[in-house]
């Protein structure tokens, strides 16, 4: 008897081990910030990039802190002549690679005007890492002005350093948050970048930021009509009243849950589904949007149905399943390691940056958008608590946001030689210029074109309207520089 129950333990141990799951946490789902990444089949670099450092100070506005640290970039010469152009990629919250440094419609342009290629990594994000861990204390030191200081020395150095640099003209480049910091360096410091091309910049500071969910909407409907708008609304009111029933079961298993759903996680589980529909409109395109709205309309709406965009990133066939259980991810986002999952994910310090200043919370507070109520902007003000400790209150967040829009001008940034760049469906565009600053400051939006997409390289697969204002982009930097 003692040997069948030996040999069934053994069974049972084998058969769990088989079927135990992978959890995907919602970092891993929504990693992606970048507005122009790597592919993962990317073309072979050239043998010209080069993975630098330079020394930085931690605390670029206390001249009684000593303490470096060592700042990454990358540096594409291989068409550099002495004084030609440097264009300078800004990083933002995302490790750098050197896909774009020669895929991009800036190495294109640096192909034509003898230009040096830079790609600065933004502090705290990547392998660029100021202090020793990433505690509550130490990312007092990451904020926009303390990340535009470290690029004004960046640009110094290369000045004092490369031959020629010191005559040539920086170009800034950045793509959504970069791009502001690209458009708030041209400000602040005008004498050391000729101009600035932002792609898809926020630049003003609101800390309820309802409106992108009401423009994610926005983007189905131009896309897929009202009957796609419709389906989707019709999915999430599905989903409100599943939750109403308590049909717990129904919908970890639908939604390929790892762990049964509960009340607790009820507004998370709803913002996060909400953010991944909200990430077609940021990075894929009208193609994706469409097939994604016929399956929708096709499935009638089911709690399944609704679930389909999940399976773009995990794979439940291999043993995976979606991580949503509140109290692990806050967990998570506390640790202070540099190996922590959501350090190396750089969410730690995005959420850290957006509950100090710049809010953006995408919440459900707006009436007009299809993904229901669940997840107003108290859910986003406890998690900064949560995380960061009482400290981060909702009217420190305002005071501060109030502070930031008064710093850098909000949506009347004082700056020339500027384009501002924004797709039609890019939900992040109603915080940036959609129209011109003024005569040499101006506004480029992209019918039909997503996030970014003006960052890659001129291709036969470009739109008419993508192609149009990629060449408006070269003739207005052409301009700058023949000035």
């Amino acid at each position: 008897m003692m040997k069948l129950l030996l040999i069934a333990a053994v069974i049972a141990t084998a058969s769990a081990a088989l079927t135990e799951k992978r959890r995907i946490s919602v970092h891993d789902i929504l990693s992606r910030r970048d507005p122009f990444p790597e592919p993962k089949n990317q073309p072979p670099t050239t043998s010209n990039i080069e993975l630098l450092t330079i020394e930085q100070r931690v605390d670029n506005f206390n001249p009684q802190n000593l303490d470096t640290w060592l700042q990454r970039y990358y540096i594409n010469d291989e068409f550099y002549t002495p004084g030609s152009p440097i264009f300078l990629f800004l990083a933002g919250e995302w490790t750098i690679t050197p896909y774009r440094m020669n895929y991009s419609l800036m190495h294109d342009m640096a192909a034509d005007l003898n230009a040096n290629i830079l790609y600065l990594e933004h502090r705290f994000y990547g392998e660029s890492r100021p202090t020793p861990n990433i505690t509550d204390e130490a990312l007092r030191f990451l904020s926009p002005e303390q990340a535009l200081a470290d690029t004004a020395h960046f640009i110094n150095f290369i000045q004092a350093t490369i031959p020629g640099a010191s005559n040539s003209p920086f170009i800034l480049i950045g793509g959504h948050y970069s791009a502001s910091l690209a458009v708030w360096f041209r400000q602040a410091f005008p004498h050391l970048a000729l101009g600035v091309w932002a792609s898809s910049a926020p630049l003003e500071s609101i800390v309820d930021f309802d409106q992108f969910k009401v423009d994610v909407g926005a983007a189905f409907r131009n896309v897929g009509g009202d009957s796609c708008y419709n389906a989707i609304e019709l999915g999430f009111n599905r989903m409100e009243a599943a939750v109403a029933a308590g049909e717990w079961q129904r919908l970890t298993e639908a939604f390929y849950l790892c762990d049964p759903l509960e009340p607790q996680d009820v507004p998370h589980f709803f913002a996060v589904m909400a953010e991944i529909y909200a990430t077609m409109p940021q990075f894929a395109t009208e193609y994706s949007m469409e097939v994604s709205c016929a399956y929708i309309e096709y499935g009638e709406s089911s709690l399944e149905t609704m679930a389909h965009v999940i399976l773009a990133i995990i794979d439940p066939d291999e043993g995976e399943c979606f991580n949503i259980d509140y109290e692990s991810i806050i967990e998570n986002e506390r640790r202070t390691e540099w190996d922590a999952p959501a350090v190396i994910a750089g969410y730690r310090q995005w959420t850290y940056q957006r509950c100090s200043q710049m809010g953006w919370f995408h919440s459900s507070g707006a009436p007009d958008h299809p993904f229901g109520n669940s997840f107003p902007i108290e859910v986003f003000h406890d998690g900064c608590a949560a995380v960061f400790g009482d400290g981060f209150t909702e009217e420190r967040l305002s005071r501060n946001s109030n502070r930031f829009n008064t710093v850098f001008g909000a949506l009347e940034p004082d700056v020339t030689n500027a384009i501002f760049v924004h797709g039609e469906h890019d939900p992040w565009s109603s915080l940036g210029r959609r129209t011109d600053l003024n005569d040499d400051a101006v506004a480029i939006v992209i019918d039909g074109a997503t996030m970014g997409n003006d960052l890659g390289p001129v291709s036969d697969a470009d739109s008419e309207a993508l192609a149009e204002a990629k060449e408006r982009i070269v003739e207005i930097i052409l301009g700058w520089l023949s000035d």
